[in-house]
């Protein structure tokens, strides 16, 4: 399950001037909704949509998923 760094996501933003959900979602051409459900906690992004973050404000993958601790990868 994909874990996006919403805390990163928001710092990029900003600095494009992007402040509310819809225009995070108008820049990668995402669901508005969808914005507001990942910064709320209450879904999990699917890898086009974090593929679509990253290229709109010019991260690479690990910037907005960060590699999980060992404790939570599967044995």
């Amino acid at each position: 399950m994909l874990h996006l760094d919403t805390d990163v996501l928001k710092a990029k933003a900003k600095e494009a001037g992007h402040l509310t959900h819809e225009q995070i979602a108008a820049h990668a051409g995402i669901d508005r909704s969808a914005v507001s459900r990942f910064f709320a906690g209450r879904s999990t992004p699917s890898l086009p949509t974090v593929v679509s973050l990253a290229r709109a404000y010019g991260l690479m993958l690990d910037d907005l998923v960060p590699a999980p601790a060992a404790d939570e990868v599967p044995a």
